[in-house]
């Protein structure tokens, strides 16, 4: 059975009140199971007592481990991302310049480390619709990137493309033009790989999608799909984390709406994956991925495989108080049961979304 982050907090509670009993209440032991309790919380959305757990961390590492850069780089991360989710987009700003600042000292301003905490003040001034500084932030940043990288970098090309979309968002298109072309010289022209294997994949078929969408004059389309392509770093940075089950989950719907099935499986299995880990076995996002990727095995005729997704779509949202999902659920497995030979079985199905849709569509 799959351990829920639910179950991981209990024991990280009982853990932190354990050190708390043996120490005093401002002792540095505290500073880890502060943050692994925190990112716990962040990670199912109790984002008020992630907040606390956070700042009581940073304050011990202030007092007692100043020297130690990394860690205070990542409490004064950690924290501006749990405003930016908010959308708290003042109180995330200082932060995010507290971690460009201590990366500044400790790793030197022309260092990629630094360059990356710039990107995500820019990725907050873009949301924030401050694009000036956003501007000033990506421009400096790809003076750095082709320095270091060299002018024809794939990277230079993916911050081109934001700059692009920021100039574009200024009204400035001959800028955003230029910044276009240079993307589209440096990014793939396709899809890196014709079997999507991880998230680096991913990302470069996303960023082929943006380009599409921007030449197509698709603005919003295409600046979805370059901020999807980032997911590379947030899976990084925030492994297992819901909000990542909820984006991988829409991209796959996106993908499969685009008939590129093999990239929608591999979002739709990765979808479900976190899901159960974060939100437990039986939770209704899980049913709803695990329906998503027994339709699209089915589509594909795959039903064996189809049908053990199905199936679990089917317990779960039988438990749940909405049967007309789990109706929709019952007639998918059901054609695939039937696909199988398996008709009785699948009769029996077919009796049960019947009975639920008379129920909830009386004529």
């Amino acid at each position: 059975m799959v351990m829920t982050i639910r179950e991981d907090i209990s024991k990280l509670e009982l853990e932190l009140t354990t050190l708390e009993d043996a120490n005093s209440p401002d002792s540095p032991l505290l500073i880890e199971p502060l943050e692994k309790l925190a990112y716990a919380h962040h990670l199912i959305g109790d984002y008020n007592e992630a907040e606390v757990l956070y700042k009581r961390a940073m304050l011990l590492r202030e007092n007692f481990q100043s020297a130690d850069v990394e860690g205070l780089i990542y409490s004064a991360h950690s924290q501006a991302i749990l405003m930016r989710i908010q959308n708290r987009f003042a109180e995330a700003e200082p932060h995010y310049i507290k971690a460009i600042e201590l990366s500044k000292r400790h790793l030197g301003a022309n260092h990629l480390d630094t360059a990356m905490r710039r990107n995500y003040l820019a990725g907050l001034y873009f949301a924030w619709g401050r694009f000036d500084l956003a501007e000033q932030l990506v421009d400096a940043n790809i003076a750095l990137y082709r320095g270091t990288l060299g002018d024809k970098h794939e990277v230079v090309g993916v911050v081109a493309m934001g700059l692009c979309l920021i100039a574009n968002r200024q009204g400035l298109s001959q800028e955003a033009g230029e910044y276009f072309k240079l993307a589209d010289k440096l990014l793939p022209a396709g899809p890196r790989a014709a079997i999507v294997l991880d998230f680096k994949d991913l990302a470069a078929s996303l960023f082929f999608l943006s380009k599409e969408k921007f030449k197509q004059g698709q603005i919003e389309e295409a600046e979805t799909l370059y901020r999807y392509s980032l997911i590379i770093e947030t899976d990084r940075l925030w492994p297992g984390h819901r909000i990542v089950g909820d984006n991988v989950q829409l991209l796959g719907d996106l993908y499969r709406s685009q008939y590129m099935a093999v990239e929608a499986e591999f979002l739709y299995r990765k979808a479900y994956e976190i899901r159960r880990a974060t939100m437990g076995e039986e939770h209704l996002d899980v049913a709803v991925s695990a329906h998503s990727l027994g339709t699209l095995l089915f589509d594909n005729r795959r039903f064996e495989e189809a049908a053990t997704f199905l199936m679990v779509a089917c317990d779960i949202r039988g438990k749940a108080g909405f049967p007309p999902l789990l109706a929709n659920s019952l007639r998918a497995y059901a054609a695939c049961l039937r696909q199988l030979n398996r008709n009785t079985d699948a009769d029996e199905c077919e009796q049960k979304a019947r009975n639920i849709f008379e129920r909830y569509n009386p004529v």
